[in-house]
């Protein structure tokens, strides 16, 4: 007996000192948690609530990634005043000493915001807070026409009654997020719309607007781009032209087209060919000016193997078809005046003495329009800039014969293989010369040393800026990757073009949009270092 209480004394103490170490385990444990929780100090939810942010539609909701927080918002939304919700571990948030309050206290997220969490013991914890726009969407063009008129080939010139509505949805282009008018609407084009469905048309306002931040005037094209599956390349042409500083280069937007409402997909809007004020300004003959010096100009002119204008004439010597676009309908003087003026010149240029500095061509044409000229479509390999097509002209007052702006890039940048066995090309792709010996006039224009020197000395100062032009196509195809997708989608989402489909310009298919993209910038890198490697040659 006297044992057995020995063995249950023994067994007692043996639980209490087991007890009595668990309690002090677990205390030592609950100080330790007091501690780590002193020194706590962190983010764990970051958002832009829409009731908070002009703007704003749905909730942004920050993406945390160890010590940074990320957020993209829609590009209408102003960075300057955010007001962010957030949920915390620690006493307080400060941003520049300043106290946080959640769902209260603004910033400006133009640049990156260090946010500090301060714990209980003193300790802080940074994060860094970057916000970026989204891409803005381009703008939409919804086109009703009267009766809900639809288009066929022979409808081309018939202009039809129409309301036009723009909406610029992240006001990129303009304050106004809508834009409204009458006007009328047709055809224009010769290929692009004979020859495919996707149509391009030329608009007519009730009166004069400025469209997207563009010209204020009544006339403005929607360009179809069908046979470029890019999208881009009259917009990059347009800017090379603005690099090269010709006279005048089309302003333009691309855009989602609605016709009676069915997406027709991705357009370029741009201003109309025209001369006025606000687009090619010059002063124009009147049909009272026939005789001294008022009949010497100034004249718009184009020169295109259509040879569709009513009044018109071929150059004596080269045969090239020079058509009136303004005066539309000159005078017998003054068809006369241009014809032999043209003829003279051509006449001279290809003469003996054509290099003469008083009495050679330079008499007779702005050499300076001329080099700017051949430096757009050498580099972009127009198929039409050899003087074939879509070449417009001036014939300015007392002057010379101008080439002011460039126009219809949609087969350049190796998108047109008969270039080798139609316009004599050595290659469709970005190596080989072409206008240089390609080209009526320029061809002859290269024989004179003054004249290459001319052209090797603008190349080195635009080169410069050109190299910035691959940078330019990648911006603007980021810029459409919403809206190419449904360009290339099948109805009804999309528009119903294939991005696979093999048009008659060329075989080269590249299986998706991006590839498409990737060979434009490709080009035009490579046609870059190509002619600075040979024009610094000649």
């Amino acid at each position: 007996m006297h044992e057995l209480n020995l063995f249950n004394q023994r067994n007692f103490f043996k639980l209490n000192s087991l007890i009595l170490l668990l309690i002090l385990l677990f205390s030592i444990t609950a100080c330790n948690d007091s501690e780590d929780k002193s020194g706590e100090a962190s983010i764990d939810y970051f958002v832009f609530q829409p009731e908070l942010n002009n703007g704003l539609d749905e909730a942004i909701i920050g993406k945390i990634t160890d010590f940074n927080i990320n957020l993209s918002v829609p590009y209408k939304v102003s960075l300057n005043q955010l007001v962010a919700t957030f949920n915390y571990v620690g006493v307080k948030v400060e941003v520049k000493n300043t106290e946080q309050v959640s769902g209260v206290t603004a910033n400006d997220y133009s640049n990156p915001v260090i946010i500090n969490v301060i714990a209980a013991n003193g300790e802080s914890t940074q994060y860094t807070v970057t916000v970026t726009k989204n891409k803005p969407r381009i703008p939409q063009v919804y086109i009703n026409t009267e009766g809900n008129f639809e288009f066929k080939d022979e409808d081309k010139e018939n202009y039809v009654n129409s309301t036009i509505r723009i909406e610029d949805l992240d006001n990129y282009y303009t304050t106004d997020t809508e834009f409204k008018s009458e006007g009328e609407i047709k055809g224009r084009g010769n290929s692009t719309w004979w020859e495919v469905a996707k149509k391009p048309y030329r608009i007519r306002l009730e009166k004069k607007n400025s469209l997207l931040g563009m010209s204020n005037d009544r006339n403005w094209a929607l360009l179809a781009n069908h046979f470029d599956k890019t999208l881009l390349r009259n917009i990059t042409a347009f800017e090379i032209s603005r690099i090269a500083e010709m006279r005048w280069t089309p302003q333009s937007v691309s855009v989602d087209y609605y016709m009676n409402g069915t997406y027709r997909g991705v357009y370029t809007l741009t201003e109309h060919v025209r001369v006025s004020d606000e687009r090619l300004n010059l002063d124009l003959v009147s049909s009272d000016d026939n005789s001294g010096e008022a009949l010497t100009g100034d004249y718009f002119l184009e020169l295109d193997f259509h040879y569709d204008e009513p009044y018109k004439f071929k150059t004596s010597k080269m045969n090239l078809p020079i058509m009136f676009k303004d005066p539309d309908e000159p005078t017998p003087n003054q068809f006369d005046y241009v014809q032999n003026f043209f003829n003279t010149a051509e006449s001279v240029l290809y003469s003996e003495n054509f290099k003469d500095a008083a009495e050679g061509y330079r008499k007779y044409i702005d050499v300076e329009s001329f080099i700017n000229y051949y430096i757009v479509h050498e580099l972009t390999k127009n198929v039409d800039g050899n003087f074939r097509g879509s070449c417009h002209m001036a014939l300015r007052k007392n002057g010379k014969i101008e080439l002011p702006m460039v126009w219809d890039f949609d087969l350049a940048f190796g998108n047109a293989d008969y270039i080798t066995w139609e316009q004599g090309a050595t290659s469709s792709d970005w190596d080989g010369w072409y206008i240089k010996t390609q080209s009526p006039w320029f061809d002859q224009l290269f024989k004179d040393p003054t004249f290459v020197a001319e052209v090797k000395a603008r190349w080195n100062e635009l080169k410069p800026q050109l190299d910035g032009v691959p940078g330019f196509i990648r911006s603007h195809a980021d810029e459409l990757n919403e809206a190419q997708a449904r360009n290339f989608s099948p109805k009804p989402q999309g528009a119903g073009w294939s991005i696979t489909h093999i048009e008659w310009n060329t075989s080269k298919i590249r299986g998706s949009y991006q590839n498409e993209v990737n060979y434009l910038v490709s080009f035009v890198e490579k046609r870059i270092q190509w002619l600075d490697e040979n024009i610094n040659k000649l």
